[in-house]
């Protein structure tokens, strides 16, 4: 990854190099949403330099892969990029699990170290959870959760920080929904291709919708305004019979599309082409 590259570079070698996400392009989204006039300032320079420097991985390497398809084709080297998406365990295709406990719940999955998914849950809370029936809890679930994570039962009667969870998609399969309502970041959220691929009704932005492809309204819901994605919520709520066809889609979109024997292959051609090139250069 970019963070390591320095080390490879002159190196007469086979090299591939990973982009999850760019982080230029990260931290250009950042620099838009923030407010704050230092962060502001930090994002506009730290864009600038990434930039130049991602350009410089990608020529040093000899093939750069990324997930988000719009990311790849943003650098124009079709040559020396390749898009392959992440895929989830073929396993949670078929799993059914449930625990009536979580029925009443709106989940939200992800490492809660990561910046960009402590702003979503940040945005939702501020946003969307004044709009929500009061009957309805909001489940942060995911490792590693910030102070300000910790402290939000503190705040929210009816919101729960799990943390680290044996098996966290006990919840996402038994909730009401799952919301990923990213305000930044990049790549492909692959917290959302394992809710998809659990059967669950998934409310995603605009941002994080892109990279993925589904349809919305077939395979899940784009929403980007905040009373909008409370009004959906409450419908789910109160009809969730209305929205199972929503599971049953998802399931077979991932199946279809974001598995990783799909791009097992694709990924061992993209290495051996590597290896034939230099063996033959």
């Amino acid at each position: 990854m970019i963070r390591t590259a320095k080390y490879f570079f002159n190196k007469q070698k086979p090299k591939i190099l990973e982009i999850t996400d760019s982080i230029d392009l990260n931290y250009l989204r950042s620099y838009r949403r923030t407010t704050s006039l230092k962060w502001k300032i930090i994002y506009r320079i730290e864009s600038k330099r990434l930039l130049e420097f991602e350009k410089y991985c990608i020529e040093e390497f000899d093939k750069t892969l990324f997930v988000n398809r719009e990311e790849r084709d943003f650098f124009k080297q079709p040559s020396k990029t390749e898009w392959l998406p992440n895929g989830v365990n073929e396993s949670l295709l078929n799993y059914e699990k449930y625990d009536h406990r979580f029925a009443n719940s709106i989940a939200f999955f992800g490492k809660m170290d990561y910046q960009p998914n402590i702003d979503a849950v940040l945005w939702f809370l501020e946003n969307v959870l004044p709009y929500l029936n009061r009957d309805l809890k909001f489940i942060v679930v995911g490792a590693n959760p910030r102070k300000i994570i910790q402290d939000l039962p503190k705040r929210f009667k009816n919101v729960e920080v799990t943390g680290y969870v044996e098996d966290p998609y006990l919840i996402l399969k038994s909730c009401l929904c799952v919301v990923a309502p990213m305000q930044t970041g990049g790549g492909i959220q692959n917290k959302i291709l394992e809710c998809m691929a659990l059967g669950t009704v998934n409310i995603v932005s605009s941002l994080a919708a892109k990279p993925i492809g589904a349809e919305h309204g077939k395979h899940f819901l784009i929403c980007d305004n905040p009373k909008d994605m409370a009004n959906l919520i409450n419908k789910i709520y109160e009809n969730p019979k209305n929205f199972e066809y929503l599971k049953v889609n998802a399931r077979e979109f991932i199946k279809n599309n974001f598995t990783w024997q799909i791009y097992e292959k694709k990924l061992l051609n993209v290495i051996d082409n590597v290896l034939n090139k230099k063996n033959t250069g």
